[in-house]
């Protein structure tokens, strides 16, 4: 066995060695802490891309908002197309009453004026967010635009259907609801469309979010058995170390 007199390269190998173990175990404890794997400054990638992922997800969450506002206008819009069939299919009713024998067709008149302005308020008056409703709406989705486009329907004095007061019959409002039909059938294929929209945006926000957690969550398994490992080198290295450190003591005691 050589003796040396000077720097002990053993120890200093060994210390380097314990060094690096404790190092390792330091980092690895720090990640199952905090649950971050970038904890420690080691993987400062990961927290690059996760802040990177977390912009995506803003964005595709904001989508989300555009087109569950949007689909709730369209939902208004449909209501207000159920009741203004509803109404259409009043006019019908009380207009085919008036051959009937008898009947008090000044009053089934007025009844249908009352129809006919009822019709022209829903479809005038319907508001949502403070607009009209029954109106083009434009998303602005992604990197283009969805949009739902309703043709204006002229229930009004000079319109195609109902004329001055008192001048409304009606076969008027037979054309009326088929128009009206018309229109909640194209609003119900928005709708369609705007849902199945917000169907992809969730599920892109859900993976997205799933990823954001690949990167920036720890793995605490893996990290468990780093400690673990790390714990068990540092021993080893810290016992070493006390036996290289001794052999300098072997040298003096031959030269006592």
């Amino acid at each position: 066995m050589t003796y040396m007199i000077g720097p002990n390269p053993t120890a200093l190998n060994v210390y380097n060695n314990l060094g690096v173990h404790q190092r390792d175990a330091a980092t690895a404890l720090a990640k199952v802490s905090s649950g971050s794997e970038a904890a420690g400054g080691v993987n400062v990638a990961a927290a690059g891309v996760a802040a990177t992922r977390q912009g995506h997800l803003q964005g595709t969450l904001n989508n989300i908002s555009i087109a569950q506002t949007s689909l709730n206008q369209l939902m208004v819009i449909d209501t207000a197309y159920a009741e203004m069939a509803a109404i259409a299919q009043k006019g019908i009713e009380v207009g085919s009453r008036a051959s009937d024998s008898g009947a008090d067709t000044s009053a089934i008149f007025d009844q249908l004026d009352a129809l006919a302005a009822a019709l022209v308020s829903i479809d005038a008056n319907t508001e949502y967010a403070g607009s009209a409703a029954v109106a083009t709406i434009t998303a602005a989705i992604g990197v283009g635009n969805l949009v739902a486009t309703h043709a204006a329907m002229d229930f009004s004095n000079g319109g195609d259907f109902f004329g001055a007061a008192g001048a409304v019959v009606a076969s008027e409002f037979t054309a009326a609801l088929a128009e009206i039909v018309d229109g909640r059938a194209e609003n119900a294929a928005y709708i369609a469309a705007f849902q199945s929209t917000l169907q992809v945006l969730n599920s892109t926000a859900a993976n997205e979010l799933a990823a954001i957690s690949q990167v920036e969550n720890t793995d605490i398994a893996k990290e468990m058995m780093n400690l673990t490992a790390a714990n068990i080198m540092t021993e080893a290295a810290t016992a070493m170390l006390a036996q290289a450190m001794q052999m300098p003591n072997s040298v003096l005691k031959l030269l006592q």
